[in-house]
């Protein structure tokens, strides 16, 4: 009876969680394309307003169009287009939805691998509802975010349901149950899945490094003081994983470097290690301090010797205290490494195009920021907070952070109307943004001379 109340208060949590989330993006039915990507990906894209074609299916795996390579997005939006018309309200709707299941299914796998159900809760809510996600789902361009995202939370769910399934834990007398694993349907079937995510977005190609923290926490299947008997046994559990990434990974550096999106990296040392430091603090300050939000950072020519020492004070010390509190607090080390490593293949390593920045790289990996901050929060010292008072602060908290996240992705979702209300927030911001400015002139002039577009789109 109590394994019954736990599902259904699991599956009633899972359900107004998306509502609320649906709700929150609901005026997004509305919205317009942008004529920022949107043109290419979509209505002026004729390979992909023709809907589902084997020509397009065949364009869709071997193009690189716009220095991408995501067949699975392509179909999503040809089939948008084959039972939608070229609608952008449908495509607006058909990502928040993927954006609801997402948040669902975020706290069903936390649930089951922590059984922690408030954390898990307030982690996915704030996954869901802070407007650093905008960008990935009120904009339809970006619907390989939340699609690969729908296949990222698939992956994870079905690799610690085989895990989990083994009673046997993988520790260094115990040479079988990887292989165990390796052949069990669920395992297999993440496999599937991480394969539909790469097809989708291919920056899922840290998900093997994801899945070894996860085998350190929550699932527990190691310790810090046998890592050495069962690291290699567990890396050679996710080679298949680990073989897909490669190839993922090589395939997105040709298409970016044949497409001309490959900016080759800054020849001198410092300027280079700098935008990434930096890069890495700008994304911790908006995860804790969500304003003056932009479709577009442009990268700065300077770096600010300050601002790159205070960052990497930050960025270390958040580090080494990771390190220290190993054993007693895996969760610190675990969150931040997820953080740290999934937002690696954006954070400027390789600099593709103008970007410095972007609130859709922080998709995925603003999970595992999320789960220091609750998992903190849930750990505030016994000396300091009795149990009671712990658990009003975390209520107290919640209530005052969720509706005021709520509140500013609402605020954040209009910048995202159409291509005016979005260079114009830009410009805002930064009256500098020649891209949003150009974008804004172009805009109007067409709005004011519709055959000019209209001729453009003929050619």
């Amino acid at each position: 009876m109590t394994g019954l109340s736990s599902k259904r208060r699991n599956w009633l949590a899972c359900l107004f969680l998306a509502a609320a989330t649906f709700a929150v993006y609901w005026p997004a039915r509305h919205y317009a394309f942008v004529d920022y990507d949107d043109d290419d990906y979509v209505f002026e894209n004729p390979v992909v307003r023709a809907g589902l074609t084997w020509p397009g299916f065949v364009w869709a795996f071997v193009d690189q169009h716009n220095c991408n390579w995501h067949p699975l997005t392509w179909l999503s939006h040809m089939a948008d287009c084959q039972f939608f018309g070229v609608n952008p309200g449908a495509m607006h709707m058909e990502n928040v939805l993927i954006h609801c299941a997402n948040s669902a299914l975020l706290l069903l796998l936390l649930n089951s691998m922590t059984n922690a159900f408030w954390r898990s809760a307030f982690v996915a809510a704030l996954f869901a509802l802070h407007p650093l996600r905008v960008e990935s789902v009120a904009w339809i361009s970006e619907r390989k975010d939340v699609l690969s995202g729908f296949f990222f939370m698939l992956t994870l769910l079905c690799y610690a349901k085989a895990v989990t399934g083994d009673k046997r834990q993988v520790t260094g007398k115990s040479t079988n149950s990887s292989l165990v694993t390796s052949h069990s349907p669920l395992y297999l079937l993440s496999l599937l899945f991480f394969i539909l995510g790469l097809l989708s977005k291919p920056m899922l190609v840290t998900v093997p490094i994801v899945l070894l923290l996860l085998d350190f926490w929550p699932l527990q299947r190691f310790t810090i003081h046998d890592l050495r008997f069962t690291i290699a046994g567990l890396i050679r559990e996710k080679i298949s994983f680990f073989a897909l990434s490669i190839m993922a990974g090589i395939i997105t550096l040709l298409a970016q470097r044949a497409g001309g999106g490959w900016v080759s990296a800054n020849p001198h040392f410092f300027p280079h290690i700098g935008n990434v430091v930096i890069g890495y603090w700008s994304y911790v300050e908006k995860l804790l301090w969500p304003e003056n939000l932009s479709f577009l950072y442009l990268r700065s020519d300077k770096i600010s010797v300050g601002e790159f020492f205070l960052a990497a004070i930050v960025l270390s010390s958040t580090s080494i205290l990771a390190a220290v509190q190993l054993r007693r607090r895996p969760w610190l080390a675990a969150g931040w490494l997820w953080f740290l490593v999934m937002l690696l293949p954006v954070s400027g390593l390789l600099q593709l195009g103008r970007l410095s920045i972007a609130d859709r790289y922080t998709y995925l990996p603003a999970i595992g920021f999320f789960l220091i901050v609750v998992w903190g929060i849930a750990d505030l010292p016994d000396a300091l907070f009795s149990e009671k008072i712990r658990r009003a602060l975390a209520i107290a908290g919640a209530a005052a952070i969720l509706p005021a996240c709520a509140i500013l992705t609402r605020r954040q979702l209009a910048c995202w109307q159409n291509t005016e209300t979005l260079m114009t927030r830009a410009l805002q911001l930064d009256p500098d943004n020649y891209v949003a400015r150009t974008n804004l002139h172009i805009y109007r002039f067409e709005k004011e001379h519709p055959g000019v577009r209209e001729k453009n789109s003929a050619k």
